[in-house]
């Protein structure tokens, strides 16, 4: 595998990015799971995965990529919520969460109301379902809805044999489960192929972009050994010895990273390796290290991360608050100048979307929520206005809808629903909720 000795002075960027994990469940994994089974169920959760794997299997045969979560607790902010963070990460389809007391869906085959009655079916199945079947009973009423078919028998009941039939009928119930179970399988193995597909095109966009900011790297290095050779400070030798070592690994790790969870790490090595490299060129230079950012914190120009020499910051102002972010000092003067500077822009599911946008596993931001704000840069000049609303980086590739139920852990009389909608990259999203127990 290619070894490169090199050097890159880089910037970084402060903005502390935090692994999407809602209620204890990492929403990368799930994500990655239900791609290719179309299938998660939480550690330690008892569910009768062959009947959902049956209903997943029939929404596939006609032509519905369900995919189905099934968590203990409710995640942060709702099912409705962690349907959505997990549909961001798949191609499309439709994501189905079951929790311990709420229920959400989101989709890109299905407008809202259908969503809707898919949800309400589902909840009228489980109530009359057994105890303890009550989510296998919800899926598989809402891929009879969704797909317009019925499943037979509900999950949890059985249906009473026939007293007479004799050795014949014997025959030819086994022929027709023997043939069932064929249908079954070949419709399972399609589905994972096409789920690996997709699952495989992501990555290939993924490790394009990561293969991308590495040559950058390895190119600008060979400008700061050069810088480093001429200074007469041994300590920026320390620190570029150290930036070589961690580009090297990162660059051989690469032909070996992949899933998306392995690229984000790869990600991780590459900002360690830009502030090593920083920290060389400043001693060069006769300036101080910059200080190390914490772990959980990217070290990347927020508009570009090939960009070098990030020694500045800038403020960025949402309507949720303000962040500090580090730009480049080129990116700083033009923000000082009244211009804005564009962001580098990264292939993701099929659209090009700003670097602050992209996921981390492509070398992004991570920051998929980014679209009105200002940036001012060093608190001086006048802040530049951004609307990035329409390059949202989602992996859906038409309108998508999404539908949301929270419910309390005892039966209540009550029923309470609301809806809202709002613009998104791909289309109007609204949503839907209600208040009310589930079965499980």
């Amino acid at each position: 595998m290619r070894r490169s000795i090199l050097l890159f002075a880089t910037v970084a960027m402060l903005i502390a990015v935090a692994a999407p994990v809602l209620a204890g469940v990492n929403v990368v994994e799930v994500a990655d799971e239900v791609s290719l089974d179309g299938l998660y169920v939480e550690p330690g959760l008892s569910a009768d995965t062959s009947s959902l794997n049956a209903s997943i299997t029939r929404a596939g045969n006609s032509g519905v990529r369900l995919m189905v979560v099934l968590l203990d607790a409710d995640p942060s902010g709702g099912a409705v919520t962690f349907a959505d963070a997990v549909l961001d990460r798949v191609s499309d389809g439709t994501v189905l969460v079951l929790s311990g007391g709420s229920e959400g869906i989101a989709s890109t085959e299905f407008d809202q109301s259908t969503l809707d009655a898919a949800l309400d079916r589902g909840f009228l199945a489980s109530s009359q379902a057994p105890s303890g079947s009550g989510d296998e009973a919800f899926v598989s009423a809402v891929v009879d809805f969704l797909t317009g078919s019925t499943s037979g028998t509900t999950p949890g009941t059985e249906v009473p044999a026939s007293s007479g039939g004799g050795s014949s009928g014997l025959v030819i119930m086994l022929v027709i489960v023997g043939g069932m179970v064929l249908l079954v399988w070949f419709a399972v193995r399609k589905t994972k192929k096409s789920a690996g597909q997709g699952r495989g095109k992501l990555i290939a966009e993924a490790k394009t972009e990561i293969r991308a900011q590495l040559d950058a790297m390895a190119n600008t290095i060979l400008e700061i050994t050069d810088l480093v050779n001429a200074s007469s400070d041994s300590q920026d030798d320390t620190y570029l010895r150290e930036a070589s070592a961690t580009f090297t690994t990162a660059d051989d790790s690469f032909a070996a990273a992949n899933d998306l969870n392995a690229l984000e790490t790869l990600s991780d090595q590459l900002d360690e390796a830009r502030w090593q490299l920083d920290a060389a060129a400043a001693i060069a230079n006769g300036k101080p290290v910059p200080p190390k950012p914490l772990k959980e914190q990217r070290y990347v120009c927020f508009f570009d991360p090939t960009h070098g020499n990030a020694t500045e910051t800038a403020q960025i102002t949402t309507p949720a608050g303000t962040q500090t972010v580090r730009v480049c000092a080129e990116d700083a003067e033009k923000l000082r100048r009244g211009t804005q500077p564009q962001p580098r822009m990264i292939g993701v599911s099929g659209r090009r979307v700003p670097a602050p946008m992209a996921p981390r596993s492509y070398g992004g931001g991570g920051f998929d929520w980014l679209d009105v704000f200002t940036v001012l840069a060093g608190g001086t000049g006048q802040s530049q206005s951004y609307d990035w609303g329409g390059s949202r980086p989602s992996t859906r590739s038409r309108s998508t809808w999404s539908v949301g139920r929270s419910s309390s852990s005892r039966r209540t009389a009550t029923r309470s629903s609301g809806s809202s909608s709002r613009s998104s990259s791909g289309g109007s999203r609204s949503r839907s909720g209600n208040t009310r127990s589930r079965n499980r």
